[in-house]
């Protein structure tokens, strides 16, 4: 898809339209009165932001912030390209093309993206993602309906009615992280509280070189009530600790400052980050903002990403039937980005093992993508690695493609 305002506009409203057709305009209507009329409680309300997508209907949420870009971009008369505006508009291509190919079992698919689910959602996604890609070289592509009352194994996908397809798309949080992620919460919601004391707005980076315990997190909380308090910027670092803290003054409290945004860099890959900013348009078309705050964590300890990928595999092969060859997508879900060249080659090794001892699987394609901003705004990479069953009971037809071979 060429990425352009017009083309944009068309598969998102594509998106809209196709939901609308079937499960009614309704729906949308009603998840998007929710997050239009959501008032958090005002002392919580500078840290709304932080449930948002926990909060919305996921499908629901990322129109919201598409319209509200795409407004945007109209009132500067300036199309810049956001990973929201890329998901939806690929979403809504995607959707296109299976529409046009008279996709059997589509409309279950896209009634599937409108449940609350949120798991579901990004899997049906992928799964659509994965269809439209066979269907683009122009295969047949069905969406195979699940039979689990029967005890019957059903894939998601059936292409060119001859080759099975599971579908599996990685939670980017495993339970460590989502008990990180509730630390990390807690660390921002508490120092917001102390910025709004002491009238200071701030950008806040915090690592630790192990996963935080109770007793830590109370630890950064002193540490930040003294160093805001004394209004500090700077790295400090709490070696008996191993905990870094690094604080940049970004405003006084509701000052207002002539901006589109605030920048606070780091040249490392962050764990948990969340940025909050009151934006203004003054008549004469002036943007200001007021109150920025940013907060990113990190801990050095790596998420347990080898062993969820290889569960998420031996969690697919139970849906492929054995009677023909059989496809397993594994979506990373950009889980990669903290994978280092050590764990690629014990993932690319366990797989390897794996597919020795199961020969209904003919083979296993790992996907990632990844929404890299440039200067002209975000950009879209997808990468994808096949390895072939050599010891498969159905091998691959020698005529088919697998998308994402080269």
């Amino acid at each position: 898809m060429e990425i352009n305002f017009e083309n944009c506009i068309k598969y998102i409203t594509l998106v809209k339209q196709l939901v609308g057709d079937v499960v009614g305009n309704a729906w949308l209507s009603k998840e998007l009165e929710k997050i239009y009329s959501y008032k958090p409680p005002k002392k919580l309300r500078k840290l709304s932001f932080i449930d948002y997508t926990e909060r919305f209907h996921p499908l629901a949420f990322l129109i919201y912030q598409t319209d509200k870009q795409l407004k945007t971009c109209v009132e500067k008369k300036f199309f810049e390209v956001s990973e929201q505006i890329l998901r939806l508009s690929y979403l809504g291509e995607n959707l296109f093309v299976l529409k046009n190919q008279n996709t059997k079992g589509l409309d279950r698919k896209i009634r599937d993206l409108t449940l609350s689910d949120k798991a579901l959602f990004d899997k049906t996604t992928y799964e659509i993602e994965i269809a439209a890609a066979y269907a683009r070289k122009g295969y047949s592509v069905e969406f195979v309906e699940t039979k689990s009352k029967e005890g019957e194994k059903t894939p998601d996908l059936l292409v060119n009615k001859e080759v099975e397809v599971e579908c599996k798309k990685k939670d980017r949080k495993t339970d460590r992280d989502i008990r990180n992620t509730g630390y990390w919460k807690l660390i921002s919601r508490k120092a917001s509280g102390m910025m709004e004391h002491f009238g200071l707005n701030y950008a806040v980076f915090i690592k630790t070189q192990r996963d935080p315990e109770k007793e830590d997190v109370e630890f950064i909380l002193r540490q930040l009530q003294e160093l805001i308090k004394e209004k500090k910027q700077g790295r400090f670092a709490f070696r008996d600790r191993s905990i870094g803290i690094t604080l940049q003054i970004l405003s006084l409290k509701d000052q207002e400052i002539e901006s589109e945004g605030i920048e606070f860099g780091t040249s490392e890959e962050l764990d948990y980050v969340v940025p909050a900013v009151e934006v203004r348009k003054k008549e004469n078309g002036k943007i200001f903002i007021r109150n920025p705050r940013i907060f990113g964590f990190k801990s050095a300890v790596l998420p347990e990403r080898i062993t969820s990928v290889i569960e998420t595999i031996k969690d697919a092969k139970q849906q492929l039937s054995g009677k023909r060859p059989g496809l397993i997508y594994v979506n990373l879900n950009m889980i990669d980005r903290k994978m280092i060249d050590r764990d690629f080659e014990r993932l690319d090794s366990l797989i390897k093992q794996l597919l020795k001892n199961n020969s209904t699987i003919s083979g296993i394609v790992v996907t990632t993508e990844y929404f890299v901003k440039d200067a002209q705004g975000y950009i879209y990479s997808h990468k994808a690695r096949v390895i072939r069953n050599e010891y498969a009971k159905y091998s691959v037809p020698s005529k088919f493609e697998i998308v994402g071979e080269k």
